[in-house]
């Protein structure tokens, strides 16, 4: 670099540090100005309180969604297949599905609903018949007193793996034995006696005692309705020979897991019935990612409340430093420096209020799961019900991208909100301020 450019560096520089000095001595206000400090720091805790909200609800938000995927979707099959008609035994068939390149978790199940009753008390529920050592390889995490035994691989004629909240409804636990009302389809017969030949279906009742052998505690809504046993008791109870109605896979692209089970099904000619996640918790994802959007908009409105105040702020300090300013003007001070320095204030107020609302609302966001689940437990009451919520604690994920998103926002719209005051301050007549003339 020439001397000359070295030159005209430093000269910018030395202007650059003067409007920051000049920007944070209108900031102060000094001791003779409260009211300057006092908007400004009223500016600050505006901007704060809308940056650390933003946050906090945006982590609880992202908690959500990662609980829904990691907990809801990484227990319940990602696509089923029904067979077109059951199979006594599938296990060739499960070897070849795990080696198909996407899939990684492959699970046989034979399921029907029943009614579970245990003295007075009864509930619906869900019997799922699945192979239990695949099942651990997925579920080992949530399974509480399992079998008793951990290195079990197998359950056993009449156990029974129960949802953590349906055995609180019950009022069971690990070891307690329950009934099973379960409805069965009889063979169709024919009126004789009717004017035409009608086919009616009879069913009939059975019961079936069980023992609860282990429960399962995921803190989502599956435990509300679900239960597992072995495919031969689910067999048994349903008084069929035939133990697998279908297959449940689980996909690495979540997302594509209607196409992957579609083309899984027809390279292996399964030519049942198909479903994917979607149909049971699509909506709920879809309504997930529209809070979020709701959210985001509602709270960047609060932080464009903040950047009107920061705006409200400095056109009071342009207002009330008037002769500082003319005095400045008249030494010789450029209207591009007299705006510079107040856009230099502006900023300097956003960027004290955005730090200290990033700080604020991670610590927040970090506390919060924390401080309900502490409540929870206090009061005896739990805020968070699978009955209506899909998991029972809350969540909190703070990520760089959302921190970087609201950060940059905020200062954008800070930026554009000092312009105004700014260039008014530069437009200033210093000879009609200094003389009276211009208020």
């Amino acid at each position: 670099m020439t001397s000359r450019s070295l030159n005209s560096l430093r000269k910018k520089m030395q202007s650059m540090r003067l409007n920051q000095r000049l920007a944070w001595r209108f900031f102060g206000g000094g001791r003779q100005d409260a009211l300057v400090s006092m908007i400004s720091t009223i500016s600050i805790v505006g901007m704060m309180v809308a940056v650390s909200v933003l946050v906090l609800v945006l982590s609880v938000m992202n908690g959500f969604e990662q609980e829904f995927r990691d907990r809801i979707l990484g227990m319940v099959p990602h696509a089923r297949v029904w067979f077109e008609q059951p199979q006594l035994e599938a296990d060739n068939l499960l070897e070849q599905l795990e080696q198909e390149p996407g899939v990684i978790s492959v699970l046989p199940f034979s399921d029907f609903k029943a009614l579970a009753t245990v003295g007075t008390q009864a509930q619906p529920i869900l019997v799922q018949g699945t192979d239990f050592k695949r099942f651990k390889k997925i579920g080992h995490d949530y399974l509480v007193a399992a079998v008793a035994d951990a290195k079990r691989e197998e359950l056993g004629p009449g156990d029974m793996i129960m949802g953590a909240a349906l055995a609180k409804k019950l009022g069971v636990g690990y070891g307690a034995n329950i009934r099973l009302m379960v409805v069965q389809a009889q063979a169709s017969t024919t009126d004789q006696y009717a004017l035409h030949s009608v086919k009616r279906q009879r069913s009939q009742t059975s019961i079936h005692s069980l023992r609860v052998a282990g429960l399962l505690r995921t803190g989502t809504e599956l435990d509300q309705s679900i239960a597992l046993i072995s495919l031969s008791e689910a067999a048994r109870i349903q008084g069929t020979n035939n133990t697998v109605q279908g297959v449940q896979l689980q996909f690495s692209d979540v997302f594509a897991a209607r196409s992957e089970a579609r083309r899984v099904a027809q390279e292996y000619g399964l030519m049942g019935r198909l479903s994917d996640w979607t149909r049971e918790y699509g909506n709920l994802y879809t309504a997930i990612q529209l809070s979020r959007q709701l959210v985001v908009l509602l709270l960047t409105s609060i932080i464009a409340v903040a950047v009107f105040n920061v705006f409200i702020t400095l056109g009071m300090v342009v207002r009330h430093k008037r002769p500082e300013i003319a005095i400045l003007r008249s030494m010789g001070v450029s209207q591009r420096h007299i705006l510079q320095v107040f856009v230099w204030q502006g900023l300097l107020i956003s960027v004290l209020g955005c730090c200290l609302g990033l700080a604020l609302g991670c610590t927040l966001a970090w506390l919060a799961p924390g401080v309900v689940d502490l409540l929870q437990q206090s009061l005896g009451h739990e805020f968070l019900s699978t009955d209506i919520y899909p998991i029972n604690y809350l969540p909190s994920q703070i990520l760089i991208s959302d921190l970087l998103l609201i950060s940059g926002t905020a200062l954008s719209m800070s930026l554009l909100g000092t312009l105004i005051p700014a260039w008014r301050a530069a437009q200033l007549k210093p000879a009609s301020v200094l003389n009276g003339q211009e208020r």
